[in-house]
C-alpha cells in the first residue's frame, strides 16, 4: 500500500518533462509511472494532478533566519521562514551560521544547528557557515571538520568594511584565497558576496563631497563596476585554486559576462539571482519608503534585468534564491544614506510564483530551466541532491503541485505568511501557482490552506558539491 499517489501530471526535472503517476511510501519516492499505472493500487491518499505540473519541491540556497547583523536588522525566525516557504513551494532552504562573539568556526556552526533544531522549523534545511572580518588562520584549519559535518560551503564578503547597518563583515583577499584552498582540498564549496569596497569607498566619499548622500544613490556608490570588480577577483582565485566558486546574488551583466568567459575557461563557477533583482527598478527607492526596496547589490537598471533573465533563460546563470532577510519596517526605513541603508528583503515565500509568473508564463523560460534553478542545481551544488531537488525512487518526497492557469494575488495580513509587518510583493498578481505543496510525503499546504504536521522539518546534511 502507498501513503500517496499523485496521478494524471506532468512530472519535470532539469532534463524533461514527461506525463507520469508518483508513488510515495514512508517519506520517499518509491516508483514512476505511466498513466493509470497505479490505479489498482491502494493507497491512503491520491491527488488528481491533472493538467498540473508536478515538480521537485524548492531548494532555496540563501535565506537569512535568527541573524542580527545590528539591532535594525534581526531576521525572521526559521519557524516563520519554513512556513512561509512552503506556502510558496520550497520545501528545504540553506540557512548561515556566523560566528558569535567568542565563538570559532566549528562552535558558530554547531551552535546554529542546535538552535535551528530547538525550533523545530515546519521545512528540511541545510547549512552554509559564514565567515567575516579578520578571521584567525585557525578557522582555515577547522574546515574540514566542519564539511565533513555536513556543512559545505562557506560565505565571504568583499566589501562593509564597517558600517553602521552591517558592521564589519569584510574579509580580505588573502583570507579568501586560504579558505578556497581548503575547500578545493576537502570537497566544499567557497560562496562570496561580491562587490569591491575601494571603489565603493570613493564613490561614497565623492557624493557626499556633492552634497548627494541620500539613499537612492546607492546605484552610484555600488554601480556595476564594484560588482564586476570583486568577481573578477575570486574568479581569478579559484582559478588558481581550483576551488568551486558560488558567486551569491549577481546583479550586473558584466558579472554574467565575466562569469561566463571563466567558466569558457574551465573555472569552476556558478551565479546565483534574486528574483527582486529581476523585476524591481532601482527607481523604485525614489518612492515614499522606498528603502523597502534596498538589498545588497542594488537594483540594476532594464538594461541589466534584461540580461539576468536571458542569462537565467540559457543557462549561463545557475540558480534562483531569495536571500530572505525579514525584519520590521521601521527598521527597514531607519536608514536614509547611501552608506546606512539596510539591506534585506521579504522574498522566501514568493520565490517560486515570480519567477513562474514572470519568466516561465510571461518569457517563456522553460519548464525544466524553472527546475533546474529553483531545486536541482542548488541540491547539486550543495551536495543534496539525489535526495533533495529531484523526483525519483528513493528521494525524499518533496514535491510542489503547479497550476499553470491559476492567478493569485499577494495581500500582506492574507495570503503572505511570513513574520513580516510589509512585503514588496503586497498586491502583485501571479499565473501559475503551488497549488499544493508537499514535504517528504506529507501534504503541508493545499490550495491555499495549512493541512500538515508542524516542526517537522530535519537537518540535512550536504556532501561535495556536484558539477553543473
Amino acid at each position: 500500500m502507498f501513503d500517496l499517489i499523485i496521478k494524471n501530471g506532468l512530472v519535470a526535472s532539469e532534463y524533461n518533462v514527461l506525463p507520469l503517476d508518483v508513488a510515495v511510501h514512508a517519506e520517499k519516492v518509491v516508483a514512476l509511472g505511466v498513466h493509470g499505472q497505479f490505479d489498482r493500487m491502494d493507497a491512503a491518499n491520491v491527488i488528481d494532478a491533472t493538467g498540473n505540473y508536478v515538480l521537485p519541491g524548492g531548494v532555496d540556497a540563501h535565506v537569512h533566519y535568527d541573524l542580527r547583523l545590528s539591532d535594525a536588522m534581526k531576521a525572521q525566525s526559521p519557524v516563520a521562514g519554513s512556513r512561509a516557504g512552503l506556502y510558496g513551494g520550497t520545501t528545504t532552504y540553506i540557512d548561515f551560521s556566523m560566528p558569535g562573539e567568542g565563538q570559532d568556526l566549528i562552535e558558530s556552526v554547531q551552535d546554529k544547528l542546535r538552535v535551528t533544531a530547538e525550533q523545530r522549523p515546519n521545512s528540511d534545511y541545510a547549512l552554509h557557515a559564514i565567515v567575516t572580518g579578520d578571521w584567525p588562520m585557525s578557522y582555515a584549519e577547522q574546515m574540514k571538520e566542519v564539511i565533513s559535518g555536513g556543512v559545505v560551503s562557506f560565505k565571504f564578503f568583499t566589501t562593509f568594511r564597517g558600517s553602521p547597518s552591517l558592521g564589519g563583515v569584510m574579509t580580505d583577499d588573502g583570507r579568501i584565497y586560504s579558505a578556497m584552498l581548503e575547500t578545493e582540498r576537502h570537497g566544499g564549496i567557497t560562496m562570496v558576496h561580491c562587490e569591491d569596497e575601494c571603489i565603493i569607498d570613493y564613490n561614497t566619499r565623492r557624493l557626499y563631497a556633492e552634497g548627494r548622500p541620500e539613499f537612492w544613490n546607492i546605484g552610484e556608490a555600488r554601480p556595476p563596476l564594484a560588482e564586476e570588480a570583486a568577481v573578477r577577483r575570486m574568479l581569478l582565485l579559484a582559478e588558481r585554486t581550483g576551488s568551486p566558486l558560488y558567486i551569491v546574488h549577481v546583479s550586473a551583466m558584466e558579472s554574467v559576462d565575466a562569469l561566463t568567459e571563466a567558466r569558457a575557461k574551465g573555472v569552476n563557477a556558478f551565479a546565483e539571482v534574486l528574483h527582486p533583482n529581476l523585476v524591481f527598478d532601482p527607481e523604485l527607492y525614489r518612492m515614499p519608503h522606498g528603502q523597502r526596496y534596498m538589498n545588497f547589490p542594488p537594483n540594476k537598471s532594464k538594461e541589466h534585468r534584461e540580461v539576468l533573465w536571458s542569462a537565467s533563460a540559457d543557462g549561463r546563470i545557475h540558480t534562483l534564491a531569495s536571500d530572505d532577510f525579514t525584519f520590521p519596517l521601521q527598521a527597514k526605513i531607519s536608514g536614509d544614506t547611501i552608506d546606512n541603508v539596510t539591506g534585506g528583503t521579504n522574498s522566501v515565500e514568493t520565490r517560486l510564483p515570480i519567477f513562474w509568473s514572470e519568466g516561465v508564463t510571461k518569457r517563456n523560460v522553460s519548464v525544466t530551466r524553472f527546475v533546474n534553478m529553483t531545486a536541482a542545481a542548488p541540491a547539486k551544488l550543495f551536495g543534496l541532491y539525489g535526495r533533495k531537488g529531484v523526483i525519483r525512487p528513493g528521494a525524499d518526497a518533496d514535491i510542489v503541485i503547479v497550476d499553470p492557469q491559476a492567478e493569485h494575488r499577494y495581500v500582506q495580513g492574507e495570503s503572505l505568511h511570513s513574520d513580516g509587518d510589509f512585503s514588496n510583493w503586497d498586491s502583485w498578481e501571479v499565473r501559475g501557482f503551488p497549488v499544493v505543496t508537499i514535504l517528504r510525503g506529507h501534504v503541508m499546504v493545499d490550495h491555499g490552506q495549512w493541512v500538515g504536521p508542524r516542526g517537522i522539518g530535519k537537518f540535512i546534511p550536504g556532501t561535495s558539491p556536484e558539477d553543473l
